[in-house]
């Protein structure tokens, strides 16, 4: 992607979160959108099939960001701080998008959900986790371990869902006290005073 064309997605990034924010990203047509980035119609398509589907695209894109710093590479004596400082960012990813994500969680979201990103994004992380071998898990095959890291995925997406219904300012530490204390042993970052949680992102 050339400069001008990183530049258009800057544009259409920042629009599209605006809106999404003001709105449900569903009722934001395409010409809406390519108005309040400043570019052509047509130039949307280019991008994205329609504004949810960039926005889904964004969001996605920060996440990953995230895993990049976070988790990759991460050995098994690190993987406990690891664990707990991704999820720290990913609260902060979600809390500064907190309009988007308590739209795109709720029980109305319909074709606009944003579970089924997260999920993935979430499950993606766990493997990355597993494949590193930064930590095992009581896995007899894959299928098992696809499972384990479908189960801590969604189950983290449930507990930041019921988060978002806390008002501003949220408490990151008692999240990640709470959700250490729902997670196995094995996972990384719990047991006694960890208090880190599902956070592999």
């Amino acid at each position: 992607m050339d400069a001008r064309q990183q530049k258009t997605l800057a544009r259409l990034s920042a629009a599209v979160l605006d809106l999404a924010t003001r709105g449900p990203v569903t009722e934001v047509t395409v010409s809406a959108l390519a108005a309040a980035a400043g570019v052509h119609r047509s130039t949307v398509y280019e991008y994205a099939s329609s504004p949810a589907d960039l926005l889904e695209k964004v969001l996605r894109s920060e996440l990953d960001d995230l895993r990049t710093e976070y988790l990759v590479g991460i050995e098994p004596s690190d993987a406990a701080a690891a664990v707990t400082d991704v999820t720290r960012a990913v609260l902060r990813h979600v809390d500064e998008h907190d309009a988007v994500y308590r739209r795109g969680l709720g029980a109305e979201s319909g074709t606009a959900s944003l579970h089924r990103m997260l999920s993935e994004h979430f499950q993606g992380s766990v493997e990355l986790l597993l494949e590193q071998h930064s930590f095992t898990v009581p896995a007899d095959d894959d299928t098992d371990r696809h499972a384990i890291a479908r189960f801590i995925a969604d189950g983290t997406i449930g507990a930041i869902d019921v988060w978002l219904t806390r008002p501003r300012p949220r408490d990151v530490d008692a999240f990640l006290a709470l959700v250490g204390r729902l997670t196995p042993a094995w996972w990384p970052g719990t047991g006694a005073g960890a208090g880190a949680g599902p956070g592999a992102r």
